[in-house]
């Protein structure tokens, strides 16, 4: 174990700290932050959709009432979830922005940013292709959706929702970047003192998005002449990506990945779930709102497999309150308790501690991997429906699940499924470990006792 420990240490944790603290990740965890709310107000309206499915035997009830009024409050789901890449593109700008302003120059706006990002992506939206007649807007026309003048329309426009996200993540760092070139290299407008600060802002991106129209311009007509554009140059490796989510073995991997890091102390959820999986899992949930059929979509990590939090750990916390002897980890159990309950788990992660345990260490790996094979299989069999809905990831055990499928109530005993086989897979090695605390609890106390004596 001492071996496992040093080579986490050593070999991984090294590289691992570094990519977490790059400036544009941090930004991007920053910018996926600022989406939850956004994907939780779509998620609500998307639900009333769901009313039938819900209970089907007011169906007829629904859809003479409220769903009559669909069209006027789908609107917020369709600016919100069908919107996702706006907010990361002006997110991981803005934020990006701000950690240069802060690290290297307060000459940066960090408003300027967020606008300029913005301004890259829409760049990106309008399809042209480019033959011997010149360059062309695309027109397409299917049963489901059509290309008008270049741009994508299903609902909304397509690449707006979550099939864009990566595209506006790219943007929104080459603007940034262009933007912080031109301010270090002095190529701003600057107004003179007095000016209102809107009309400063507003010459000083002058130059910015000139140079970044001129570069956005420049890589469209390349890949024009290609026939594509970035969001289908970035197709394929994105499918890849999508692919290894989209498969047990995958999944099992990144769960793998993430324990692994928390094991050391370090915030695998963070650097691993919350930078490079959610984008995709969003990209997922879009799909499945749209008739897909992706297994792991939206929430499905925090409704079937971080019951309590990274590790599945409300099991263990149950097991502290109910079947411990030491005062160490009863005590600790009714403090974790609460928070466990809407998967907050860093006061048993440090606590216990979790953290370089080699008594609890196995099973908060180990457990889930078990999990996310349960909710895996049970999905892929259609024994309990697909994502179709975002949720707040501190969803308690089952509402979560509950929402998330639509209001599918197997998805409840999914996870409450999931909370037993963590109880049972905890079970042995914290009696190991409760035991050795409790030994050294009572060596404690017969030690003092004959001090007094």
């Amino acid at each position: 174990m001492n071996a496992f420990f040093s080579f986490l240490e050593t070999k991984l944790l090294p590289p691992l700290n570094k990519v977490a603290n790059l400036r544009f990740i941090r930004a991007i965890m920053q910018a996926g932050i600022i989406t939850v709310p956004f994907t939780i107000v779509g998620s609500i309206f998307l639900i009333i959709n769901n009313l039938p499915q819900i209970i089907p035997q007011l169906a007829s009830f629904f859809e003479s009432t409220i769903l009559k009024f669909a069209p006027i409050y789908s609107v917020a789901t369709t600016m919100s979830i069908g919107s996702l890449a706006l907010f990361y593109s002006l997110g991981t700008a803005y934020f990006l922005t701000d950690i240069y302003r802060k690290e290297e120059t307060k000459e940066l706006s960090s408003f300027v940013g967020a606008v300029l990002g913005l301004f890259a992506f829409l760049m990106t939206i309008v399809q042209v292709d480019i033959g011997n007649d010149g360059a062309q807007l695309i027109q397409k026309t299917s049963d489901t959706a059509i290309i008008y003048n270049g741009v994508a329309l299903g609902g909304w426009v397509t690449r707006f929702g979550g099939v864009g996200i990566f595209i506006g993540i790219i943007t929104a760092i080459l603007s940034t970047q262009i933007y912080r070139f031109c301010v270090k290299k002095n190529l701003t407008i600057r107004m003179p003192e007095g000016v209102p600060i809107g009309v400063s802002r507003a010459f000083a991106s002058l130059i910015p998005a000139i140079l970044i129209s001129v570069v956005m311009i420049g890589i469209n007509a390349g890949l024009a002449f290609l026939h594509t554009d970035l969001h289908g140059l970035l197709s394929k490796p994105f499918e890849f990506v999508k692919d290894l989510t989209g498969s047990w073995l995958g999944i099992v991997v990144i769960m793998l990945l993430i324990h692994l890091l928390w094991s050391v102390g370090v915030h695998g959820t963070a650097i691993i779930k919350n930078s490079f999986v959610n984008p995709i899992l969003l990209v997922a949930l879009t799909e499945n709102i749209n008739g897909s059929s992706n297994i792991f979509a939206g929430d499905f990590i925090n409704m079937y497999i971080f019951i309590g939090g990274a590790g599945s750990t409300l099991g263990l916390v149950l097991l502290m309150i109910f079947v411990a002897k030491s005062d160490q980890l009863k005590i600790l159990g009714k403090t974790a308790i609460l928070p466990g309950l809407f998967n907050i788990n860093e006061p048993v992660i440090f606590g216990a501690p979790i953290v370089y345990n080699p008594y609890l260490i196995i099973p908060f790996i180990v457990t889930p991997i078990v999990n996310v094979t349960i909710a895996y299989f049970a999905t892929d069999f259609g024994l309990v429906n697909k994502v179709i809905t975002g949720i707040p990831w501190i969803s308690p055990i089952g509402i979560g699940a509950f929402l998330g499928t639509g209001g599918d109530f197997r998805a409840i005993s999914i996870a409450f499924l999931n909370l037993a086989v963590s109880i049972v897979c905890y079970y042995p090695f914290f009696k190991i470990y409760d035991g050795k605390l409790y030994t050294e609890q009572m060596a404690s106390k017969s030690e003092m006792g004959s001090t007094n004596g």
